[in-house]
């Protein structure tokens, strides 16, 4: 008989979670398998379906897919295996008379249906008959003589079934793409089974199985619907299947109170028939089920099934139980029923390979979950970060981004079919997302697929759709961006979510924002307590003369500490929970909502780079053009020899007279602008106001203001391009249009005076504090250690200006840089501090003392990363305007910048008073003494400052928000 008895040694060890040891029975069973002319008989089919079980739950994803494809292939090629069977043998189905659903303690199937008595084995004939083989010696061939095999055809059909539903698990979106799937699909269309027969129904399940996987669910559910009984009668093998699979959509439909059913009825069919691993998966959908439509009360089913007397050897279902039971005793804030509940988990994993699968990876999750809820933020980081870089090589969805990525690559699947498989993959977490799969969300938001982003990006432009791979490429540079953040930005979206001014907060956010608030009603608490502590510190000095108000600075802030510190931790438990949040920040916006809202004088040029090319996307109000540039490096060679020409070699190193004087950079900066744009025409920027650049990649580094033009007068003369229009950046086309009506007025200044060039005279460092100190609003001037750490300080600040040199952020330390630099390298001066709850920074930066990788001519292995990171950071804590330095220059040109758009803002867009800053600094004689990276200076050589390596060292990132003129 076949499979033999030896065959169900496998399931002992598999039900107990020993998969490894499992997986060796059912592969040694399979090398001893019945082999033909053929190749493998349909007996292997159970071998290779149960080892890919036995992979699939240990979470190696691609041997468990090489075990299903083997078994269905093995299934395609003996397609008409039921037609051999004599149905006459087989006799009709009667009720079986131990029906195993009275032992269940967790409900009462309400299907009216009994369990059907069916034959072990199937009498099949095999070989040719004697018309076959009287052909086969007048026309050669193989003699084979008819004899009769005793197979085990239920366990034959259940796995055959069992295959095609973890196929689809697995391969998810993918399934219906996949031509396998489809020529299952097509077979079990034309229903091979005996006539009339209840073999038939048997096939129809595999039938509705594999309809599903193509994405057919309509035509599925119909016809799993009417193959969950014989003769509308009895029980079969493949009835658990059926209904986990009705189960499964109903839950992909939202349609929870059915799938609840649907999952119930199939744990007590698959009870029936000792299935227990389908046991396993219905008390997988019926707790996902009740997580999310009773998050806050126990399931009664699940506790009715942990008194279950059967589950004694069945480690693998106890171990599952236990960790949802842990899972329901969070939400309801019973945290030592939980903890104890993890720890029945443990003991059923120990001395099985289940901890090293999806058990214990899921183990390590609820860990980390318990722990943040606890209090314990330390315990919950480590279990959190070790559980996630498991899950990596354990998640269907990565797995199929991956799967994705090489379809496309091999042009197995259309442009279009590449382009909805990236849409559903590559998506940002949604509300069904969280409440569903809050786990799997995470670790997908920690795992970015630059491969897989590139593709996407790319089938857009195949297609020709540029403003959806311009939107495209703005919800990629957001993936990045949240990929360097804790648990992938989700704690930022909920400071977003709660914290944000109403204004950024669209009707969903505003929903989730008062949901929130009802769940946790601390939080409202622990934001009052941080305003009315913030309030405070506004009454006190930026730098307290006295010691009294700065031993109450210092007390203040010691409790803004302790109130960030319980709201960090409480965010931190609410991120792993089942609990949705807009991700507000940066914004998207579509290309039309952009466009909308540009002034008819308005430019975008927003770059996107791949591994192949660069992408330009030049749009107004009213019209958009869009080009490639092909060659990348080319690209980045031209960009490293203007920087070089201006004189920049190395961070921080001499700048010669002489190499300043050289006007070589003129034609370079000409020659580059006209690279990025082909078609630009003499005179084009006259008929605008602004030009809004999007860099990416090495294009960060690129002074705009700098690259000459023609200014359309004639003669081809040309001038830097700050002559003819106002130029600001953003690090996103969604924040190139503000999100606030009008700048906040200022109410502050903190001014940090250290030095802005290390080893400078005290007196120079002087002269740039009073060139700067009245332009600026109520100055506070920080020379000595902060009362508290500047990240809680900048909470308070309307405006900041750094007068020192920056620690380099251009050496993948983007987070790890301080901002404030009073305090730096002390706890809580780092960026990443920064963005710490509650939310808030100063409205406008200044930080001439930056250090990027224009500095060295762009020698760093991520180019545009540091300004990038850095300027998105600063902005999510709501700073809508940035003035930042790509190199140090370090002397008093940048000093005048800064003092040139301080002045200006309050009647000027941000824009526009920088190229009048810019023009007035270029009409400045020039101080060696106060430019300490000069040498050789002299009356011969460099007279003023209007090289651009004194001019184009800053740059402006801001959303354009206008001045408030009321």
């Amino acid at each position: 008989m076949v499979p033999p008895n030896a065959y169900f040694a496998g399931f002992g060890p598999l039900y107990e979670g020993n998969y490894g040891t499992a997986a060796d029975v059912f592969g040694a069973g399979g090398k001893s398998a019945i082999r033909s002319t053929e190749g493998l008989w349909i007996d292997s089919i159970c071998y290779s379906t149960m080892l890919g079980e036995c992979y699939f739950q240990m979470g190696n994803n691609v041997m468990a897919m090489e075990s299903y494809n083997k078994a269905l292939r093995i299934f395609v090629t003996h397609s008409n295996w039921m037609l051999r069977i004599t149905p006459e043998s087989l006799g009709p189905v009667g009720a079986s008379t131990n029906d195993r659903r009275s032992t269940v303690t967790w409900g009462k199937s309400t299907r009216n249906t009994a369990i059907g008595s069916y034959p072990e084995s199937f009498p099949m004939l095999q070989g040719n008959t004697q018309a076959q083989n009287q052909s086969v010696a007048r026309n050669g061939g193989v003699l084979s003589g008819q004899q009769i095999y005793p197979v085990r055809g239920g366990e034959i059909a259940r796995c055959i079934a069992l295959a095609i539903y973890r196929r689809q698990e697995i391969l998810g979106p993918i399934s219906t793409q996949d031509e396998l799937s489809r020529t299952v699909a097509g077979i079990l269309q034309r229903r091979p089974a005996p006539p009339n027969h209840w073999l038939g129904v048997l096939v129809d399940v595999q039938h509705g199985l594999a309809l599903a996987a193509i994405g057919k669910t309509d035509e599925a559910v119909q016809t799993l619907q009417r193959s969950l009984a014989i003769a509308g009668q009895f029980d079969h093998p493949l009835t658990s299947l059926a209904l986990l699979q009705l189960g499964r959509i109903a839950l992909q439909q939202q349609n929870y109170d059915v799938a609840q059913t649907f999952f119930l009825e199939a744990s007590y069919s698959a009870v029936a028939f000792q299935q227990y691993q389908q046991v396993e998966d219905a008390l997988d959908g019926l707790s996902r089920v009740s997580m999310i439509t009773k998050p806050g009360q126990m399931p009664q089913g699940l506790i009715a099934m942990s008194n279950w007397g059967e589950l004694r050897g069945l480690d693998a279902l106890r171990a599952k139980l236990s960790l949802a039971l842990a899972e329901a005793n969070v939400y309801m804030g019973n945290l030592p029923a939980a903890s104890s509940s993890l720890e029945n988990a443990r003991r059923a994993m120990t001395r099985t390979s289940m901890a090293q699968g999806r058990v214990g990876i899921r183990y390590g999750y609820l860990s980390a979950l318990i722990a943040f809820q606890s209090g314990n933020a330390t315990s919950g980081t480590k279990s959190l970060g070790a559980a996630i870089a498991a899950n990596r090589a354990v998640s269907t969805r990565l797995y199929q981004t991956e799967l994705t990525n090489q379809l496309f690559l091999a042009n197995s699947i259309t442009e279009r079919s590449a382009q909805l498989l990236f849409d559903e993959l590559l998506r940002e977490p949604t509300d069904a997302d969280w409440i569903t799969e809050p786990f799997e969300t995470l670790t997908v938001l920690l795992s970015p697929n630059p491969v897989a982003m590139e593709n996407w990006f790319n089938t857009t432009i195949i297609r020709k759709q540029p403003e959806l791979s311009l939107e495209l490429a703005d919800r990629i540079r957001r993936m990045r961006f949240f990929a360097t953040l804790p648990l992938g930005g989700r704690l930022l979206a909920l400071r977003w979510v709660l914290e944000a001014p109403e204004s950024a907060l669209d009707t969903k956010a505003k929903l989730q924002r008062q949901d929130l608030e009802s769940k946790f009603p601390e939080i409202k608490t622990l934001h009052a307590e941080a305003e009315a502590i913030e309030a405070e510190l506004r009454k006190i000095d930026i730098q307290p003369a006295d010691k009294e108000a700065y031993a109450n600075q210092r007390t203040l802030l010691e409790k803004l500490a302790a109130v960030s510190d319980k709201y960090e931790l409480l965010l931190s438990a609410i991120s792993l929970r089942r609990t949705p949040s807009e991700f507000l920040f940066p914004p998207l916006r579509t290309t039309a909502k952009i466009r909308e809202q540009l002034e008819d004088t308005q430019l975008v040029l927003s770059f996107f780079s791949t591994s192949r090319a660069v992408h330009a996307f030049l749009f107004t109000k009213k019209d958009y053009v869009t080009w490639r540039l092909d060659n990348p490096r080319e690209t980045k060679g031209k960009v490293a020899d203007l920087l070089q020409q201006m004189g920049l070699v190395k961070r921080d190193a001499p700048v010669s007279a002489k190499q300043l004087a050289d006007p070589e950079w003129k034609k370079t900066s000409e020659d580059l602008l006209k690279m990025l744009i082909p078609s630009l025409k003499p005179g084009f920027w006259n008929q605008y106001d602004e030009l809004v650049v999007v860099p990416d990649d090495v294009l960060w580094y690129v002074p705009f203001e700098a690259l000459h033009t023609d200014d359309g007068l004639g003669a081809g003369h040309t001038v830097p391009l700050t002559e003819a229009i106002a130029i600001r950046y953003a690090p996103t086309a969604g924040l190139a249009v503000p999100e606030k009506g009008a700048r906040p007025r200022p109410q502050n200044t903190a001014i940090v005076v250290g030095r802005l060039f290390n080893g400078e005279d005290a007196a120079v460092t002087e002269q740039h504090y009073e060139r700067v100190r009245d332009v600026f609003i109520s100055p506070g001037r920080i020379d000595r250690p902060t009362a508290g750490p500047s990240s809680l300080l900048a909470k308070v600040w309307d405006q900041m200006v750094v007068i020192d040199d920056s620690e380099d952020a251009n050496r993948g330390e983007y987070w790890a840089w301080s901002p404030g630099q009073a305090d730096r390298n002390k706890p809580g001066s780092d960026l990443a501090s920064w963005l710490r709850s509650p939310l808030g920074g100063p409205e406008v930066i200044y930080l001439p003392g930056f250090h990027s990788a224009a500095e060295d001519s762009i020698k760093g292995t991520t180019p545009g990363t540091d300004l990038f990171i850095t300027s998105l950071g600063l902005m999510a804590t709501g700073s809508e305007t940035v003035a930042i330095s790509r190199w140090h220059s370090a002397g008093s040109a940048s000093m005048a910048i800064v003092e040139g758009l301080g002045k200006r803002l309050d009647t000027e867009t941000a824009s526009k008073a920088w190229q009048q800053a810019i023009a007035d600094v270029r009409k400045m004689s020039l101080d060696p003494d106060l430019e300490p990276r000069i040498k050789g200076a002299d009356p011969s050589t460099v007279t003023t400052l209007d090289s651009p390596y004194f001019w184009a060292d800053m740059m402006l990132i801001d959303t354009g928000i206008r001045p408030n003129t009321d």
